[in-house]
This record gives C-alpha cells, sequence and structure tokens, in this order.
C-alpha cells in the first residue's frame, strides 16, 4: 500500500521541454506527479489533495483558436480535481494569458475554481535550476497573499511532519539488521502488545480488528505529539485572523467536519447516533415538553435521536452485558431542523437550555437532508437497550470522540450530583 497523497501535480504534453524543470523539483526534494495530459494517461479516480498544478496551456492544440485550445486544459484539471471543493493552485506555463482566462471561465462553470493563479514563461535552458527557484519564490509569495491557502499548506505541513516523525520513532524501535523476516516478526509483536494493551486481554482475535485496535492505541499518543508540534511549530503569516461571524451554513458545516462522521460503524459504537421513527409517542412527548417551551412551535420532522454512551473500552473488552442479546446505554434527545437560519434556538423557543438536564450541541449540517439541525438530549432519558444482532439500529453518524466524552462526563456529573438546597435571598 504506497502513499496516494501527492500535493503537486505538473502536466506537459512533451517531456524533453519539461524534464529539466522536473530535474530541478527533485533537486529541491519536491514530490510531484508528471502527466502528459492525455485523458487516458490519468487515473480515473482524482487525485487526493493536491494543492499546486503546473499546467502547460496548449496541449496539442498548436493552431486552434484560444476555446479549442482552453477547452482540453480544463477537463484535464477536472480530472485531476474531480467534483469536489478542493482548494488548490495553478501555475500556468504561457505568454498568452487571454487563453488562461478561458481555462478559468471553464473551471468556473464546472464549481472548480483554483483559490489563486500565476501565469509564467517555463523554466528552460542552463538556467533552470534558478529560474525553478523563481518560480518557486514566486508561488510562495503569492500563496501568501492569498492568506487562508498559506493557513491550509502550514496545517497540512505540521500534520504529515508529525505523522513521519511519529511513525518514524515507533517503527524504528526494532533496528532493522539485514534480516527483513525478523524485523517483520518483532515489529508484528510490537502491534500485537499495542493491540491487547487497547483490549486490555491477554490474546489476540487473529482478525483484522488487532491491528485496527493497535492503530487506535498509536492514535491516543499521536494526538499528543500533534498537539506538540503545533505549539513548537514557529509560524509566520502575512494577516491575522478574522473576527467577524459565519453565516448559519457554514458554522454547521465547520461543525460538522470537526464533530461528526456520517460514515459511522455500523456495530454499536461510542458515540454512534440513530433515529427512531416507529418509537412510543410517550417518549417523543416527554423530550418535547421538557425541552421546548412551547409545544406549538415544534419544527417539522423533529424525531428522536440516541446515542450510544456505553464506554468504549467496555464495547472493546466486551464488558457490557451480554446474553444472547448485547446492553448498550442509551442518551435520547431530539433532532431538530433549524428552518429560520438567523437565530436558531431563539426561533425555536428551547427552554432550559442552560438547565442540567439537557445538553445541546452547536448548530451542525445534517448532510442526510441538506439542512443545518441543533440535536439536545435530555439526561433523564438515560436507557440500557437489549439488542439482538438483528435488532441492531442503523446508525446515521457518530460524534466524534472528544465532544462524546464530553455528553458522557456531563452524565456522570448529573448522575452523581447532590444537588443545592441552600435559600436563596429575595
Amino acid at each position: 500500500m504506497l502513499a496516494e497523497r501527492q500535493k503537486i501535480v505538473v502536466v506537459d504534453d512533451n517531456f524533453d521541454e519539461i524534464k529539466p524543470f522536473l530535474t530541478a523539483l527533485w533537486k529541491m526534494k519536491l514530490p510531484f506527479v508528471y502527466l502528459d495530459g492525455q485523458l487516458e494517461n490519468i487515473p480515473k479516480e482524482p487525485f487526493i489533495g493536491v494543492r499546486i498544478i503546473f499546467l502547460d496551456i496548449v496541449l496539442g492544440t498548436e493552431g486552434t483558436s484560444n476555446k479549442n485550445k482552453a477547452a482540453p486544459v480544463a477537463n484535464v484539471v477536472k480530472h485531476i480535481i474531480g467534483n469536489n471543493k478542493n482548494p488548490y493552485f495553478i501555475i500556468f506555463w504561457t505568454k498568452h494569458p487571454e487563453i488562461k482566462d478561458d481555462v478559468l471561465r471553464y473551471l468556473e462553470l464546472e464549481n472548480i475554481s483554483p483559490v489563486g493563479h500565476l501565469c509564467h514563461t517555463k523554466p528552460s535552458g542552463d538556467n533552470v535550476t534558478e529560474e525553478t527557484s523563481d518560480v518557486i519564490e514566486k508561488i510562495d509569495s503569492e500563496i501568501k497573499n492569498l492568506e487562508a491557502f498559506d493557513f491550509l499548506l502550514a496545517w497540512e505541513n505540521i500534520t504529515e511532519k508529525t505523522t513521519i516523525d511519529f511513525s518514524t520513532n515507533i517503527f524504528s524501535i526494532i533496528p532493522a539488521k539485514g534480516n527483513q523476516s525478523e524485523w517483520s516478526k518483532q515489529v508484528t509483536t510490537l502491534m500485537g502488545s499495542l493491540a491487547k494493551a487497547y483490549t486490555e486481554q491477554d490474546s489476540l482475535s487473529n482478525t483484522e480488528e488487532d491491528v485496527r485496535n493497535a492503530f487506535i492505541m498509536m492514535t491516543d499518543s499521536f494526538k499528543d505529539s500533534l498537539q506538540q508540534t503545533v505549539k513548537s511549530t514557529e509560524l509566520t503569516f502575512n494577516t491575522a485572523l478574522s473576527n467577524e461571524n459565519l453565516e448559519l451554513e457554514q458554522t454547521a458545516k465547520i461543525n460538522t467536519s470537526l464533530f461528526f462522521d456520517f460514515k459511522p460503524n455500523k456495530m454499536p459504537s461510542f458515540g454512534n447516533v440513530f433515529i427512531i421513527s416507529d418509537s412510543t409517542q410517550h417518549l417523543y412527548d416527554a423530550l418535547i415538553k421538557n425541552i421546548f417551551d412551547n409545544t406549538n412551535s415544534i419544527p417539522e420532522n423533529t424525531s428522536i435521536a440516541g446515542i450510544i454512551i456505553t464506554p468504549a473500552c467496555d464495547l472493546a473488552n466486551n464488558k457490557h452485558l451480554h446474553n444472547g442479546k448485547e446492553c448498550f446505554r442509551i442518551l435520547y434527545g431530539l433532532l431538530i431542523p433549524i428552518e429560520d437560519n438567523k437565530n436558531p434556538r431563539k426561533n425555536l423557543k428551547l427552554s432550559k437550555m442552560k438547565s442540567e438536564a439537557l445538553f445541546d450541541l452547536a448548530p451542525f449540517w445534517y448532510n442526510i437532508n441538506d439542512k443545518p439541525h441543533l440535536l439536545v438530549f435530555h439526561f433523564g432519558s438515560l436507557s440500557s437497550e437489549w439488542w439482538k444482532k438483528e435488532e441492531i439500529p442503523e446508525f446515521v453518524f457518530s460524534i466524534k470522540e472528544h465532544l462524546a466524552f464530553d455528553i458522557q462526563s456531563k452524565m456522570a456529573n448529573h448522575a452523581n450530583r447532590l444537588g443545592n438546597s441552600m435559600l436563596n435571598f429575595r
């Protein structure tokens, strides 16, 4: 399984002409993918995480009109980027900016415009290395002027450096001494030890779950390493962050990206959320009554949501109750569509939002119906549910670990609190 990610793609139909530039990139230790611009030679699936495209403006279309030159070039970019809104930057090899404008118009029509671009003549001749360095400096300068794109590249460089350093530290614990089978055996033992530490078991299951559990064990430490790299890395930017407020849709989508996963594990897992459409009316009415001030203002399609808060270690180590059926701890709440984008909580007239019995999540983007939603749990709804394998509900999304732990922790505090009965003076 080789690495799939390449940040830089170079497109040119004349390899001999572009070879000196490619050699200069190699000498600068800048990895890249070279494409000749022929669609049959481009992978069927778009590239992952491309950030820079060096693009020859004429791909076998010499002697044709500008539009006939631009259309194939834009089509190549579409095959590289795909339909995702992927932030990337283009360097056009051209002396004719009018062709570049046609390419950009085509890309805009496809909704895959670059965040920025630069026109430059193709480095060539005896000074190609120096010219390439000049091009890279101009790109760096242009990217710094783009402000946010510089943030993106800095973040990705930090995460990639941390990943490489962390992996190297782990796997170099076992030194390679010329016997690859012995190294592989010892690394397998190392991974097995990590898996057993995670499950708190003395033996392995001999399935892919062993490897998954070892990776999860490594992930816990990796998070700390990433934070330390962020704290210790010198960061220099040309612009300060903005203090302006985001629109509701943007806020909801960034919350979804940070705290939700819409490709959850199909098996019951800590943080998994399911929707109940055929539950007893009593649970629905109780949640409505205890979450809303005005029960006449319930948005249409408000539904019951349940989250598994059985500790992850109990599920991994098979410590939860099971006897033909499996027992899971479920906390219930309401999944509420936001109909008015201006002030969702006010317009929904939610009551007791600061009540110790409620846990409300900030607006998030519910991908299934493409709308912002609120999710409000009531700690009084904590239940134990017994499911046979065929009774396990479909999980529509999961709440990521950090936020799920917060829900679980506040649920525990709610269950253990003594209360304060001191008399108040009014």
